[in-house]
């Protein structure tokens, strides 16, 4: 059943007869599925008989609305007390916006002052907010489209242990906050708590007030905490007093790398033309760090397109690999750019900027990968006796498998295996969110073929490495390591190992390093 799980056929007798026999985790199964296999799982959505909290993980795993009406029928909860009940998530995931009322609801009444210790993610407490946030996770809405969902109690639990980092990261997920809720309530609970990533959450919900957020804001800039620093400092790219323009034009050239890259970055969004950001950021394009210059060059693209395509025409044919990749996507901003960077994918066919090229042009090429073969599951249990060791730039980084992701992992094992990560490069670092790579300088990987996702236990907690992907399924060579608890990533990323060592050397990783070698090592 792992087998034909990650081959995508629910159809073979195995499903079936495991079924016959009350063996229901053949159910999840079907879920990772997805598609016509999920209808198998309908029916013993509204089961007594110990089927349903299989059915119900399986429908989280669907991401299929199909299943709404099915699982609405039934949400009495289960009659197990201490099995983890997943129907909240799968109205998140497979219930469409007919199940938000339902999970308003539910959120609402998760009250605070309840017992502490009740940890995430799998209990009752946490389950609705879960729920509620992949039903909103990408929609950004204003709090009139979620009518009846208690917002200051969202605050309140903020507070509270068990609940305080997904009630927290629930609010990022909406817009106009300050219509709902209190700025100096807002301010209060970030001083309040002692818990960074709930710190981090509220500096974005803070952003939402405008201007008046601005002295609060540099406060916070200028803390020792380094990640709530950097979401500060992000937060100022959204506003428009004079104070944090400052600030940031400061930040842009004093500190560490991390900060001054998010300060660049937040200049962008400034106020479109200004003679001091134009200059600051056409400064910056000469820097001799390639993020920091390759971060000035996507800002200057708000203020002074012309200039940003001129300088990242000329970085198409640089000598660094990562310069000439972070220019075609500064091209791709505008028709001007775009044409300049057809012109150079058509003249550079059949080689790896030319191909990067044309993806930047049209991102669905990357899903018209052809599937890797489904390994043995004796195969791919063999990498679980193994480590993948990373020497980089900033050091080395050790991950362990994934036990629940047997196939990702045995595919990017073999990756290394091969010497394909060799020469990887980190072309995608976002601070407090990811550390990405996968991006070659050659065309060794174009034929290594799509791996298909393993959602079983997908928590992406602070250090576990991810699949990156364009859609369901289309994951290949490129990865993540999390830098922050993204929960919005949960069941939509395969996870498929975790860092054990080098967390430090993760954490400094700049884009444009390189993974100089990647190999196996014994385990033990």
């Amino acid at each position: 059943m792992r087998e034909a799980t990650d081959r995508r056929d629910g159809q073979i007798p195995a499903f079936d007869a495991a079924l016959e026999t009350g063996n229901f985790e053949a159910l999840v199964m079907l879920g990772q599925i997805g598609g016509d296999a999920c209808d198998k799982i309908i029916p013993y959505l509204a089961s007594n008989d110990g089927a349903r909290p299989y059915a119900r993980k399986g429908a989280m795993h669907c991401h299929d609305d199909r299943l709404a009406d099915a699982l609405l029928a039934y949400t009495a909860p289960l009659a197990d007390k201490d099995a983890v009940d997943y129907l909240l998530p799968a109205l998140g995931f497979s219930g469409g916006e007919g199940a938000r009322a339902t999970l308003i609801n539910k959120v609402n009444g998760v009250l605070p002052g309840k017992p502490l210790g009740v940890g995430y993610p799998d209990n009752a407490r946490t389950l609705p907010l879960f729920g509620l946030l992949q039903s909103v996770v990408y929609d950004r809405l204003a709090p009139e489209a979620v009518p009846g969902l208690d917002f200051e109690n969202l605050l309140l639990l903020s507070q509270e242990m068990g609940t305080a980092e997904m009630a927290a990261y629930l609010l990022t997920r909406f817009t106009k906050l300050d219509t709902v809720l209190s700025q100096i309530d807002v301010e209060d609970a970030i001083d309040l708590t002692d818990n960074y990533p709930v710190r981090m959450s509220l500096v974005r919900v803070l952003r939402q007030f405008g201007d008046g957020a601005a002295p609060k804001l540099i406060e916070l800039a200028d803390g020792e905490e380094k990640s709530v620093a950097i979401e500060a400092v992000r937060a100022m790219g959204q506003l428009a007093d004079e104070a944090t323009m400052k600030y940031l034009v400061k930040a842009a050239s004093k500190g560490d790398v991390h900060r001054r890259q998010v300060a660049i970055g937040a200049l962008g969004g400034r106020d479109k033309g200004e003679a001091i950001v134009v200059k600051k950021l056409k400064e910056l394009v000469g820097e001799s760090n390639s993020w920091l210059a390759a971060t000035a060059l996507e800002s200057l693209v708000f203020h002074a397109n012309d200039d940003a395509v001129r300088f990242a025409s000329g970085w198409l044919s640089s000598d660094e690999y990562y310069r000439a990749y972070k220019a075609m996507g500064v091209l791709s901003r505008s028709d001007e750019g775009k044409a300049a960077l057809q012109v150079f994918a058509d003249a550079n066919k059949g080689t790896a900027r030319g191909r990067d090229a044309a993806i930047t042009l049209d991102p669905s090429i990357e899903e018209r990968t052809t599937p890797r073969a489904t390994p043995e599951f004796a195969k791919a249990q063999s990498y679980q006796t193994k480590l993948l060791k990373l020497t980089t730039t900033r050091g080395e980084v050790v991950i362990a498998p994934s036990t629940e992701a047997l196939y990702a992992v045995a595919s990017f094992f073999e990756l290394a295996e091969a010497g394909k990560m060799d020469g990887m490069i980190w072309q995608r670092v976002i601070p407090n969110f990811v550390a990405q790579a996968g991006l070659v300088a050659d065309t060794s990987t174009d034929d290594w073929g799509s791996i298909r996702e393993e959602w079983f236990e997908s928590d992406h907690r602070v250090g576990t490495m991810g699949v990156a992907t364009a859609g369901k399924d289309t994951g290949s060579t490129q990865f993540f390591i999390n830098t922050a608890h993204n929960i919005h990533l949960n069941n939509r990323y395969t996870v498929f190992g975790h860092v054990i060592s080098g967390m430090d050397a993760a954490f400094a990783l700049e884009e444009g390093d390189v993974i100089t070698k990647a190999e196996l090592v014994d385990a033990n």
